[in-house]
């Protein structure tokens, strides 16, 4: 434990039971993907649709920002695999840390380093910033404060999690300046937009919204067909 890390998490948590109003606020702000995803998912839809003489350019920046965001995602994955595994704050025995009012109360067995909602936060905010300076700045103070500070008042991560995932997050968005590879997925998003209006808005809504529920859905999936085919192989080995 580091001492950057320990005096952040004991500052926060000195504030924890202090009052039931304020826990419970900060417990809804980070249960809540509306607050979260969909605020910063509205951003993009308003960059999509808002008509200026740099359209085009800035279409491309929203469309290979989820190509970007997916790509830090899994990322992050490979790292938090790589990296030995590191006990979230609330449950690390070390910290005797007081647990917020209605806080999660079961471990949760993931690597907390890197985090994921800050390597997907923070790319998709750099995003914005490479297409507005403003809206940058926006997404950014939403990462930090509705994002990043409830997963530390909760006890869910360390700040270094928090910034290593800012940092991988951040990373992988500047892959948005290899004009070459942008344009790339530009021209094959605005052939298909130009074939099939329909099925393109439909799709980008799909794609949106499973991004604004931070690919709860998928994981959900995800986790089914793996204990699906587990269970299978199991049955064939038991005959076997």
């Amino acid at each position: 434990m580091n001492q950057f890390d320990s005096t952040i998490i004991h500052f926060c948590n000195s504030f924890a039971h202090q009052s039931w109003t304020f826990d419970t606020l900060v417990e809804l702000v980070e249960e809540t993907n509306l607050l979260k995803g969909g605020v910063i998912l509205g951003l993009f839809w308003w960059v999509w649709f808002r008509e200026d003489e740099a359209q085009a350019k800035k279409r491309e920046i929203v469309l290979f920002a989820f190509v970007s965001s997916i790509s830090a995602l899994l990322l992050g994955r490979m790292l938090s695999l790589a990296f030995p595994f590191r006990e979230r704050p609330a449950w690390n025995p070390v910290l005797h840390f007081r647990v917020p009012y209605g806080a999660l109360s079961n471990p949760i067995s993931w690597n907390s380093i890197p985090s994921d909602h800050a390597v997907l936060f923070f790319c998709l905010a750099t995003s914005l910033w490479f297409v507005s300076r403003r809206l940058g700045i926006l997404a950014f103070l939403h990462a930090i404060v509705v994002v990043c500070f409830p997963r530390i008042y909760l006890g869910y991560h360390y700040p270094t999690d928090l910034l290593a995932g800012a940092v991988v997050g951040t990373a992988m968005a500047f892959t948005c300046k290899f004009t070459k590879l942008r344009e790339s997925v530009g021209r094959i998003a605005f052939h298909w937009l130009a074939w099939n209006k329909a099925s393109f808005y439909a799709a980008a809504f799909l794609l949106t919204f499973e991004v604004s529920e931070l690919f709860t859905s998928s994981l959900m999936i995800e986790g089914y067909v793996r204990h699906a085919v587990r269970g299978l192989l199991l049955v064939h080995y038991a005959k076997s």
